[in-house]
């Protein structure tokens, strides 16, 4: 099928799903389904695969196959996000991903998307993250989280995190925790001090975040065993 398209038009829709299909792995449907947690059609497409049809369609006029807004499966959703995240005007790439948001239904729909945060664009999309940690779509204040994942490297985000974790206090979504969890653990790896100084700090935190966190550490090979134990001591009961 000719993925690199000068317009993608109606007709296309149906093409573009069968030659998905091809791709599909009827054995590993049901796996794939329950470790993704999704209610949407599974075709358990190899996610390099599914990188390598995207940049395909980004070669040509992959704005045209956004506004197709095909959204039969969860491939077909996932490739709509790997595509958003090469636009590079952040107005139009929000407008994508506004309507990403309300079809994206699975952690993986949240933790595929390489966004295309910049120095000219960083703020833009912080204020995203505070805006997205106020939803009520859980899928969507775990996108927040991953905002700041992304962006983890730069010493200014982690006040922000904080806040975050902070706000997060009485949240009790699965996938929401996990993510929390997951970026705080980075904090601890990459600003230990400061990260243990603020959980030494809030008595009042999430304790199933601050649990999780102190897991994936003790997790990473990144710890030496004695670091590991003293972890423990930032368990919450």
């Amino acid at each position: 099928m000719e993925l690199n398209k000068t317009r993608w038009l109606e007709e296309d829709r149906c093409v573009l799903i069968e030659y998905l299909k091809s791709f599909g792995q009827p054995e590993k449907t049901e796996w794939s389904k329950r470790i993704l947690n999704s209610k949407m059609d599974v075709l358990a497409i190899p996610t390099k695969t599914l990188h390598h049809i995207a940049q395909s369609i980004t070669k040509g006029n992959y704005q045209s196959f956004l506004d197709l807004k095909i959204f039969d499966n969860y491939e077909s959703v996932a490739l709509y996000g790997m595509i958003l995240c090469h636009i590079k005007d952040f107005e139009l790439m929000k407008s994508y991903l506004t309507i990403y948001l309300d079809v994206m239904e699975n952690w993986a729909h949240v933790d595929l998307l390489s966004l295309p945060i910049t120095k000219d664009n960083q703020e833009d999309f912080i204020k995203l993250s505070y805006s997205y940690l106020k939803d009520i779509r859980p899928f969507v204040r775990r996108l927040s989280l991953m905002i700041l994942f992304q962006m983890r490297k730069n010493p200014l985000i982690l006040p922000i995190v904080f806040e975050h974790v902070i706000s997060l206090k009485d949240e009790d979504e699965y996938y929401v925790i996990m993510m929390a969890g997951w970026l705080l653990s980075e904090c601890v790896i990459l600003y230990k001090d400061e990260t243990l100084n603020f959980l030494r700090s809030y008595d009042h935190l999430n304790k199933k975040i601050v649990n999780k966190c102190i897991q994936k550490c003790r997790e990473s090979r990144r710890f030496t065993l004695e670091e590991k134990e003293d972890l423990l001591q930032y368990k919450m009961k």
